[in-house]
């Protein structure tokens, strides 16, 4: 059977769901699966008049070919009115990263419009695809059936095993990588930072603003209001040659997101044997071994500070949670596992769809 995957824009995208879903789709197309990739146009997650009308294109493209369609929860809004009519030959997988309505900085009515679209959307298709244990949690209590949510837990590319560094004279080198918008916590870092301006340390950022230029125009301001334009750089966004560099040259992962369905920034520091202070927010807690580093409770600065201050007031701890980081790597899952759930899934979902 032919597949169709909807997304958002390009593929290409450098952010942790767009990465995931290209990853996947080349592992596919490395079994043998016939797969079209469809940019969708127009506003998502809350869509627009061209983002209904690119969905309603693709449903009919890919059910005038009995094919199966993939869309992503970013674009899942959109098909709403398609997954309603029903009358469709082949089958219907979703993936959710994580839960729309639970994005930070969402106005109320928009947040409840987001969580009924998308609830709607994932009782009518046939199969939902979540990238961890506790995404599919959340997605249960919503009332979706467990029986239908699949867990892809994402691919970590394994670096070469990076040799523990020994102690050096210098500030920290801090590490962030996520995009800025205000679910990432970038401002909630720089308040945490803001109290261990006596410690030496730099930090550096690295991640887009697609659709979240105001929130990097705080950020920008938070630092430059700090006069830490020399101590605190925001790198944009950077292809995987030089960002992973920055992995290499770091000496401590900083990650302050409100949420996350699984965290990949998250599992590629620890693959590079970077140790992390993190927040726990969703799967976070699941995807950071408390050995690794510090995992704090809660949105207060106040939480991050305090094991910021740990972190850089001492190298040894550094160095222990680094060797566990580098333990840990081995456990890491890999693409082919991920693209496996999908070709499984898709298999029976397409046995299913023709009565087989």
């Amino acid at each position: 059977m032919k597949w169709h995957w909807a997304l958002p824009g390009p593929l290409d995208q450098r952010t942790g769901g767009y990465r995931y879903d290209a990853q996947v789709v080349a592992a596919l197309r490395a079994r043998g699966t016939a797969l079209q990739v469809h940019p969708l146009v127009g506003r998502h997650p809350d869509p627009d008049a061209a983002a209904w009308a690119a969905a309603d294109a693709v449903w009919r493209e890919s059910a005038a070919a009995g094919a199966g369609l993939v869309i992503d929860g970013l674009a899942l809004p959109a098909f709403g009115p398609a997954l309603a009519a029903g009358d469709r030959p082949g089958p219907v997988i979703a993936l959710i990263h994580h839960p729309l309505a639970l994005e930070t900085g969402l106005e109320p009515d928009q947040a409840r419009r987001l969580d009924h679209w998308e609830t709607q959307a994932l009782e009518r298709v046939d199969a939902v695809v979540v990238t961890s244990a506790v995404t599919r949690a959340m997605l249960v209590a919503r009332g979706i059936a467990a029986a239908r949510l699949h867990v892809a837990l994402p691919g970590t590319d394994r670096p070469a095993r990076r040799l523990p560094r020994p102690p050096r004279r210098g500030p920290v080198r801090l590490l962030c990588v996520a995009t800025l918008t205000p679910r990432k916590g970038h401002l909630r870092l720089l308040a945490a930072l803001r109290g261990l301006r006596h410690l030496p340390w730099r930090l550096v950022c690295v991640g887009g603003e697609r659709g979240a230029a105001d929130t990097a125009r705080r950020i920008r301001a938070t630092r430059d209001r700090a006069g830490w334009r020399q101590r605190v750089r925001l790198a944009g966004e950077l292809d995987a040659r030089d960002l992973t560099q920055h992995y290499r040259q770091a000496d401590l992962f900083v990650f302050a997101s409100r949420l996350e369905g699984y965290g990949m920034a998250l599992a590629e520091a620890l693959a590079h044997g970077l140790p992390v202070v993190t927040t726990r927010g969703g799967a976070i807690a699941q995807t950071v071994p408390a050995t690794t580093g510090m995992r704090v409770h809660g949105a207060d600065p106040r939480a991050l500070r305090r094991a910021l201050a740990q972190a850089l007031g001492a190298s040894r701890p550094r160095r222990r949670w680094a060797a566990q980081a580098h333990r840990h790597r081995r456990r890491l899952g890999d693409w082919p596992a991920t693209a496996t759930v999908f070709h499984t899934l898709m298999q029976t979902t397409g046995e299913a769809a023709h009565g087989e």
